[in-house]
């Protein structure tokens, strides 16, 4: 009777531990440059388990690729307490792309709804993008990010080089915001934007141009999604883009730390 008791009881923990493991479904798509993928994954909070995702695919021309997507834990001197990771590679096993995007936890991520990263492979752009949750209506206007400032830093240690600047993005446009800077004297240049997606939903985009023979051409975006300030103000991310000329450029994204209400103008 004793040893059926400790059996019964070891039973219920493993359905306790079940009902109570944090885990997060999402869609993942990876779009454009002759790929068109659409799949549903899960992501286990780092206590649960397995919380590595490895994808290997192929665009149309049968050229292969892998993308790995890992959540992992910051260690506690950090910032936030975890991190996203995805990682774009092809055949060789060359890095084509990287974001790292810091949040709180699965919530958080859940909160975002969407994020994800393109990046230019021989001409064309493929989207890597990561749905946590449809977001379909939110409280965030464009006029609410007036006074917003935002950490531009980009880094290219080709170059020996760094900007760092706050940005407040200008109207351009109705339903846009968006600001250029060029890296000096160098040919690329980086772009802020921020798009009206409607119904309370704004995409924040990071766009890194390169300049040749008076054309600009895209290398990579990354992007997210928020509809409230609260969810704007956590989000920060580094993302690499890997020149096949200059080596690596990284951006990195963060609201003005300590930021908190915007200031009223009288």
């Amino acid at each position: 009777m004793l040893k059926y008791m400790v059996w019964w009881a070891v039973l219920l923990g493993s359905f306790s531990n079940i009902a109570m493991a944090k885990t997060l479904p999402f869609q993942l798509s990876i779009q454009g440059a002759d790929v068109s993928i659409q799949q549903t994954f899960t992501l286990r909070d780092v206590n649960e388990g397995n919380h590595v995702i490895h994808l290997n695919f192929q665009d149309h021309h049968h050229h292969d690729y892998t993308l790995d997507v890992s959540y992992q834990a910051l260690p506690s001197n950090r910032s936030y307490p975890m991190h996203l990771d995805v990682t774009l590679k092809n055949k060789q096993g060359k890095k084509l792309a990287y974001l790292f995007f810091a949040n709180n936890g699965l919530a958080a991520l859940k909160r975002i709804g969407t994020l994800g990263v393109a990046v230019n492979i021989n001409g064309k752009l493929m989207d890597i993008r990561l749905r946590f949750d449809e977001k379909k209506q939110g409280t965030l206007a464009l006029s609410d990010v007036n006074h917003e400032r935002f950490i531009q830093d980009t880094l290219v240690p080709a170059f020996h080089f760094q900007m760092i600047r706050p940005v407040i993005v200008p109207w351009v446009a109705k339903g846009l915001r968006s600001q250029t800077y060029s890296l000096d004297a160098h040919p690329y240049a980086v772009n802020y934007s921020i798009q009206d997606l409607g119904h309370g939903v704004l995409e924040f985009q990071h766009h890194l141009y390169r300049s040749e023979d008076g054309k600009k051409t895209l290398l990579e975006r990354v992007y997210f999604y928020a509809d409230s300030l609260s969810i704007l103000r956590e989000a920060m991310y580094a993302a690499k883009y890997f020149d096949r000329k200059n080596g690596t450029f990284k951006l990195v994204f963060y609201p003005a730390l300590g930021q908190t209400e915007p200031p009223k103008i009288r």
